[in-house]
């Protein structure tokens, strides 16, 4: 069994838990181009090798975050409301889950969130949508419709970091013939209130289907 030193000098075993708990270390410090093996090694002061016991390459250590990351997501909610409130309330939910996660964004990019808990969602999705009269296939659109949706809000919210508002605004205000109302739009946007109004929007469209 690989391992490694730790920091009061004594040599610990390496499992695949410690291992993917450092590179999810890595991931959400220095992000997911910042992510190699190499990089783990050396985040657990062990040889690449060892780490190669665990995950055969990156791309079953990026896999591997995935699930763990997944394995942290909120219950479903099971009973209150309308079905187009239950499920604006889960998706609102992992939406506020994974922005305390945005390194995942570059990795869903690629694909779906693929876990068991992930895969949950979906099936209880389809049954929120069979509640409103979606078949199957009709509720699988408006899975992805909805997932696209999430994804597409989490890309965008370094773009509304408050170290980004100030440059963003000027930008605008500098590219408008009326600067001042570019201003005045801008500082009075509030990107929460704007994603669950879309989002509510988005659920009663796909429910009407």
């Amino acid at each position: 069994m690989a391992t490694r030193t730790s920091s009061s000098g004594r040599r610990q075993f390496l499992t695949r838990r410690i291992v993917v708990a450092a590179g999810r270390r890595v991931a959400e410090t220095e992000g997911v181009g910042g992510l190699t093996i190499r990089r783990v090694a050396a985040e657990l002061g062990a040889a690449p090798m060892a780490i190669y016991r665990h995950v055969k390459d990156k791309q079953e250590l990026v896999l591997a975050l995935l699930e763990d990351v997944a394995e942290g997501l909120p219950p479903l909610p099971d009973d209150g409301g309308t079905p187009q409130e239950r499920i604006v309330t889960a998706f609102a939910t992992v939406d506020a889950y994974l922005a305390r996660h945005v390194w995942v964004v570059e990795i869903l990019r690629q694909g779906e969130l693929f876990a068991p808990r992930a895969a949950a969602l979906f099936l209880w999705t389809l049954d929120r949508f069979a509640e409103l009269g979606l078949d199957d296939r009709r509720g699988t659109d408006a899975y992805a419709a909805l997932w696209w949706y999430v994804l597409g809000h989490l890309s965008y919210l370094p773009g509304v970091a408050p170290e980004r508002r100030a440059a963003r605004e000027e930008l605008l205000a500098s590219s408008v013939g009326d600067p001042e109302r570019a201003r005045r739009a801008v500082r009075s946007f509030d990107h929460e209130a704007a994603f669950l109004d879309g989002l509510r929007a988005l659920v009663d469209a796909l429910a009407a289907r």
